[in-house]
């Protein structure tokens, strides 16, 4: 009963620490680019899936400057666009007594007109009277971040004179393409077109208004909306980012950067959402009303319209991109149309708050996780394919319906990654304990060792456990050279045999065989089970090499092939590393670094062995070692002390102590830069014994250091700049 609620806590923390790794990933990847794209990319695609152009304002109408238009005012009045200022003027006349709600222009009249030959007066004054006639005729200018003068009629159009909320508003230093002053004077009110996109180019929110100093500017949709429905703001709550209008109880709710995100109802263009009318046929039926003939198109289609003149003609480039803009060209006037759409029906797409998705998604994912780790993996799957199913499907419903927008790729990928993620640990993990520690262990170790660790495989942490213990690097030097003229069976034959006597050695002391590395070991001593005399077993190995000669092991004619190796103690981390096809238990850190520099650093000296100052504290009174050198090895900032193992205590001969002295006290001359005097000192060594290879070494250093003393630091540190 205790074993089976123990793991259920395990797998309940197991469960817990998936979910919080996965949504920990999910949101590192939530602020990224790539994320946002593929956000964005998928809204975009619902727009396109599941848009409703039957909510679209059916009294908002574009009249569409277009290509028709302009190849009949060309060919039958020989002018191009842009048109005399009376053909905007005939229209306003048209659609005023007709009883349009407002009249938007998302055209500039930036400059005069020229003075026209025909009349020899310019019609500027005309379009000028008809909108102070009309009196709900709203133009267009552009704002830029430039600083800049303001025209004193600017303020005029200030919507927001009592109080300045700038929370909603997008800030502008100065006007660019702005009406001629008697046109702004003329007109009921003015419009900022500036667009804003996301990082893809795509326009899917907009700002209502924009701000300099005392001075707030509607954007043209809010301009149209204000006239057309006789509103005005009367406040804004900053914490709601809420706008409250003066009449009908009207408010608008912004996104926390101040933009509006836009409803989308459908595909732009011509036999899209919004009715089309083409600027000309207008143009036609306000000069038959001129004439005291029927018009064309009668007033009623224009009574109590938002009607919009924008420029749809390819030639001048005045489309925007858009999530339609895959399906058909969405012009920029019909963007300003559909937000005005938004503003005359109270549409908005909302958004599910981020940490809904967010606590939602974790209780999802912890769900998940359990019952993979606990039930089948049938189970899992058809949980993890429900869950998935039943939010797309939410999904639908609140954007359908709701006009909502649920971050399903979070929600979506933290269900796939969860899912998936229990999975992997389920199979890389379960199994017997006894089973995995017999087939981790049988190629490392002593089965005397294997059998303990058999009787409580709790004692070691497969999984990963730091351990202060000792590493062990062997290489066979000269061996390639040896083996060039042999033949491969010969090679692996004498390999063999060699391997068979240093592997019988490292087992006989507890040492774990960690792996073979071509010609040479590495071993660990003081894992997987801890132990006092790691650094004692490595030098009763060393010792061992020596009882059975191993240096003759392999006879040539071509110089001694010698076993050279390396030990240094510390703490290292030892588990299984690997993949799910192929695991080994190793030992990975910076003494397992050190302890194989060590191994290739014997060269230099001669030595067979080289241990580090580290594993010399934990033996320096079992053992007679010689304190070799100050070095700095390749991957390593500080020094460190290396010393080689001579024997055990009871068998230094007196001969043996002399050399040992003779070396100390020339190692000592030579760490006072007197590199004359080492030289003599190392010559005196080998006079009494011929064979010493360090003092050889030295002597050859010492001579270079003649030439190059910054070899050796101030404080007699050697760096060594190769492996």
């Amino acid at each position: 009963m205790k074993k089976n609620l123990k793991n259920l806590h395990k797998t309940q923390m197991i469960s817990f620490l998936v979910a919080l790794a996965v949504l920990l990933l999910l949101l590192l990847l939530y602020i990224t680019p790539l994320y946002r794209g593929l956000h964005n990319s998928l809204s975009d695609t619902q727009w396109r899936l599941f848009h409703q152009p039957e909510l679209a304002d059916s009294n908002v109408v574009i009249l569409a400057v277009d290509d028709k238009s302009m190849e009949l005012f060309n060919s039958r009045f020989r002018v191009s666009f842009p048109w005399p200022r009376q053909f905007y003027s005939i229209v306003v006349d048209y659609l005023a007594r007709a009883g349009a709600r407002s009249i938007v222009f998302d055209i500039m009249f930036a400059t005069d007109e020229i003075v026209r030959q025909d009349l020899g007066y310019s019609t500027d004054g005309d379009f000028a009277r008809s909108m102070q006639g009309a009196g709900n005729v709203s133009l267009a200018t552009g704002v830029s971040d430039k600083p800049g003068d303001l025209a004193p009629w600017v303020y005029r159009y200030n919507i927001f004179r009592n109080l300045l909320p700038l929370g909603f508003t997008q800030p502008f230093g100065s006007l660019f393409e702005a009406p001629i002053p008697l046109f702004a004077q003329s007109a009921a009110g003015i419009g900022v077109i500036n667009f804003t996109t996301d990082e893809d180019g795509l326009c899917r929110r907009l700002p209502l208004a924009f701000a300099s100093d005392s001075l707030i500017l509607p954007g043209l949709a809010l301009s149209a909306f204000l006239l057309g429905e006789n509103q005005s703001i009367s406040a804004f709550d900053e914490k709601k980012q809420k706008i409250h209008f003066s009449h009908g109880q009207k408010s608008l709710t912004l996104d926390r950067d101040g933009t509006f995100p836009i409803y989308w109802y459908g595909p732009g263009g011509p036999g899209g959402v919004f009715r089309y009318d083409s600027y000309y046929a207008v143009f036609q039926s306000a000069v038959q009303v001129m004439q005291g003939q029927a018009p064309a198109i009668p007033f009623s289609r224009y009574k109590d319209k938002h009607v919009i003149v924008c420029v749809t003609a390819v030639g001048e480039f005045d489309m925007k991109p858009t999530p339609f803009t895959a399906i058909s060209p969405y012009p920029g006037g019909e963007i300003h149309a559909t937000l005005l759409s938004n503003l005359t029906q109270g549409h908005r797409f909302g958004k599910v708050p981020v940490l809904w998705v967010v606590i939602l998604s974790f209780f999802v994912m912890f769900l998940l996780s359990w019952l993979f780790l606990s039930k089948s993996l049938f189970q899992g799957v058809l949980a993890a394919l429900l869950i998935l199913l039943g939010a797309i499907l939410a999904n639908i419903y609140l954007f359908y319906y709701q006009h909502l927008g649920l971050d399903i790729l979070f929600f979506a990928g933290g269900v796939l990654l969860a899912s998936t993620s229990a999975s992997m640990y389920r199979v890389l993990f379960e199994g017997q304990a006894k089973r995995q520690i017999r087939n981790i262990f049988t190629r490392y170790l002593d089965d005397d060792v294997i059998k303990l660790l058999m009787e409580d495989p709790d004692r070691i942490d497969l999984e990963g456990s730091e351990l202060v213990g000792t590493v062990f690097f062997t290489d066979l030097q000269n061996f390639t050279t040896y083996s060039e003229d042999k033949s491969p069976k010969e090679v692996i034959r004498v390999l063999n045999r060699y391997f068979s006597i240093i592997t019988g050695a490292v087992l006989k002391h507890s040492g774990l065989l960690d792996k073979y590395t071509g010609d040479g070991i590495m071993a660990i001593f003081g894992a997987p089970l801890p132990r006092v005399d790691h650094a004692k077993s490595a030098c009763e190995v060393v010792l061992e090499f020596r009882k059975h000669n191993i240096n003759e092991l392999i006879p040539t004619e071509r110089g001694e092939i010698a076993t050279r190796i390396g030990i240094s103690s510390g703490p290292f981390v030892v588990g299984n590393l690997g993949s799910a096809t192929r695991m080994d238990y190793t030992a990975i850190g910076d003494t397992v670094n050190l302890a194989a520099r060590l191994e290739g650093i014997n060269k230099s000296y001669g030595t067979t062995n080289i241990l580090s100052e580290f594993a010399w504290e934990f033996v320096k009174n079992d053992y007679y070692f010689r304190e070799l050198d100050l070095i700095r090895v390749k991957g390593r900032s500080h020094p460190i002390r290396v010393f080689t193992l001579v024997d055990r205590y009871e068998n230094m001969r007196k001969d043996m102590l002399h050399v040992e002295n003779l070396f100390r006290k020339a190692i000592e001359i030579y760490r006072q830069r007197d590199w004359a005097g080492a030289i003599r000192a190392f010559q005196e060594v080998l006079e009494y014994y011929p064979d010493d290879k360090p003092s050889q070494s030295f002597i050859e250093r010492c001579e270079l250091l003649k030439e190059h003393p910054l070899l050796v630091d101030d404080d007699g540190v050697f760096t060594f700049k190769t492996k």
